[in-house]
C-alpha cells in the first residue's frame, strides 16, 4: 500500500504544479481510499479540497489542500504531502501511495 518513493528520492514526482491541474477523481492501484480533489466554491475566495472515501461510502474525510512555499499537503492526523507527475498522470500522497486519474 505504501510507495517506495518519497519526496527526496529521484523517483519521486514534482511539487511544481498548479492546484487546478490535480482536480478530479483519483483511484489507487494499491487499494488505498479513493480521492476526489475539487474547488470549493462555497467560500468567497474558493480553495482546493481533497475528499478521501474509504470502502464504506459513509466514511468520508474532507480536508483543505494547503500550498506553503510550493509544498502541497493536507492535514489528516499528520501532514500528508502531495506530489504530481504530469507526464504519467500520477498523483502521490505520502501516506497512501500512488493514484491515477479515474476514467469517466
Amino acid at each position: 500500500m505504501f510507495s517506495q518513493c518519497n519526496i527526496t528520492d529521484s523517483c519521486s514526482t514534482s511539487t511544481d504544479f498548479s492546484m487546478r491541474e490535480i482536480t478530479g477523481r483519483w483511484v489507487s492501484r494499491e487499494g488505498a481510499p479513493a480521492i476526489r480533489i475539487y474547488r470549493n466554491i462555497s467560500r468567497k475566495k474558493g480553495g482546493i479540497r481533497l475528499c478521501l472515501t474509504y470502502n464504506n461510502p459513509q466514511v468520508v474525510c474532507d480536508c483543505t489542500v494547503y500550498n506553503v512555499f510550493g509544498l502541497h499537503y493536507i492535514e489528516l492526523y499528520e501532514r500528508i504531502t502531495i506530489t504530481y507527475d504530469r507526464e504519467q498522470e500520477i498523483l502521490h500522497l505520502s501516506a497512501f501511495g500512488e493514484y491515477v486519474r479515474q476514467e469517466n
